[in-house]
């Protein structure tokens, strides 16, 4: 089996289900965003549902333990077009969490008019120094007599750590640390695995004067991401981005923005990653038509500058509307245009559509979370050639219920789709056509806890 194999459509999993990069914030607290799989004000969040009282073990110190557990069904555990796999899985996840931020910033996540600097929000922090660090984990052991799906299992999670120096002064210092192992099947079956480690560092700088309609802030972005395969580790790569993002507050509930950013992005040791400068310039404006209805857009343009092989130069673009329809539910459809690093390519382009629906109905809360891509790589990692165009229709979808029997449990019930149709194909070493195209479901019961 070619050794590009094990990657043709790994990405691909990642960006289901997940956000676009504009968000309808009109107010930036000055923290680096909550990664978007991690937000835990976010209903679809695969642990932080539920809250206890916590641990104290020293003054001002509060550990908040969760533990959960669920089990269902996966479709197709090597992502195959023909003759998938299908299996049970048993997960355990736990989480454990201490913070010094207030809540609103660790959970911040905004859905129209929000609080200026200076405001309340701002003003209940208290101290020069305020910090979140949640550690959390998840086993997968899949339920099968098959050596090849069970040796799929293994350890996941990561760390993550925020902070902010000087949070009620002008000029601050931000940071956001977070690691992250994933665990992930081959596109094949085999005994092999795709884990990969990868480590994220924001920096910022920020300038917030109080009751000014005019802030902003420097920032640094650093991402180390490899395979823990040998075989797997001609993808590795780093990535940095340096950056200025300033926003202007024309109005009440209406902000201007500007974000110029330059990266330098290479492989790791024996890596087969193009080197590249990755130039971003984009401005944007968000703002409430209503109390209940937000609107994010932004447009710009950008450059891979790649050292060899296909690059970009076009137009980034992103809309992002909400509509609150109800005190208790809430709507958004988005649109983004974007390119990007691959660990598949030197890159890819994306024409994201995506609707996002979360509905309270106590004591549930029901989310469903439909997208759909337009996707092209260039220069994909083949056979040593990186000449190649890849073109893919994705769609995926999450759906999911969360039933609260109190604050500290709650069951879950989720299910999510992958279906990736491309006209790629390649040859597995030894002269047959591979088709990367694959669906899979995957429907998961379970309960979670905190203490």
């Amino acid at each position: 089996m070619n050794k590009s194999a094990n990657l043709l459509g790994i990405s691909l999993g990642l960006s289901i289900g997940v956000l676009g990069g504009i968000a309808p914030a009109l107010a930036d607290d000055g923290l680096p965003p909550i990664p978007a799989a991690l937000d835990p004000a976010s209903t679809v969040d695969p642990i932080a549902v539920v809250s206890g009282s916590g641990v104290k073990v020293g003054e001002g110190t509060v550990f908040h333990p969760q533990i959960g557990i669920e089990t269902g069904v996966v479709s197709n555990v090597f992502y195959q077009k023909d003759g998938p796999v299908t299996a049970g899985l048993l997960r355990i996840l736990a989480e454990i969490g201490t913070s010094s931020l207030p809540s609103s910033r660790v959970n911040l996540r905004a859905e129209g008019p929000e609080p200026e600097q200076g405001s309340p929000l701002a003003a209940t922090t208290s101290g020069d120094f305020l910090y979140s660090a949640d550690l959390y984990a998840s086993y997968d052991q899949y339920l099968s007599g098959n050596d090849h799906v069970t040796s799929q299992g293994g350890l996941g999670g990561g760390l993550l750590l925020r902070g902010i120096v000087n949070p009620q002064r002008p000029l601050q210092f931000a940071f956001q640390e977070h690691f992250t192992r994933l665990i992930r099947a081959t596109n094949f079956e085999s005994n092999a695995d795709t884990n990969r480690d990868i480590n994220a560092l924001d920096l910022r700088v920020n300038y917030m004067p109080y009751g000014s309609s005019l802030n902003g802030y420097l920032y640094y972005q650093n991402t180390i991401d490899v395979f823990e395969a040998t075989e797997q580790q001609f993808a590795n790569r780093l990535q940095n981005t340096f950056g200025l993002h300033v926003n202007w507050r024309w109005l009440p509930l209406t902000q201007v923005y500007v974000d110029v950013s330059e990266g330098y992005n290479t492989g790791i040791g024996s890596s087969d990653k193009v080197t590249s400068y990755p130039l971003i310039a984009s401005a944007g404006i968000q703002t409430a038509l209503t109390l209940n209805t937000t609107v994010d857009a932004h447009a710009g343009y950008t450059n891979g500058f790649y050292a060899n092989g296909p690059s970009y130069s076009g137009v980034t673009a992103g809309l992002l509307f909400g509509y609150r329809y109800s005190p208790l539910g809430r709507v958004t459809l988005l649109y983004d245009y974007e390119h990007q690093d691959s660990i598949n390519a030197n890159f890819f382009r994306d024409h994201v559509l995506q609707l996002t629906l979360e509905q309270l109905v106590a004591p549930f809360v029901v989310f469903a979370k439909p997208e759909l891509r337009f996707r092209r790589y260039e220069g994909t990692l083949v056979m040593g050639n990186t000449g190649n165009v890849r073109d893919d229709i994705i769609f995926g979808a999450t759906v999911g219920m969360r039933y609260s029997f109190r604050d500290w449990i709650a069951a879950t019930l989720d299910y999510q789709l992958q279906d990736i149709h491309t006209d790629f194909r390649y040859d597995d070493g030894s002269g047959r056509q591979i088709d990367p195209s694959y669906i899979r479901h995957e429907l998961l019961l379970g309960v979670r806890a905190a203490y």
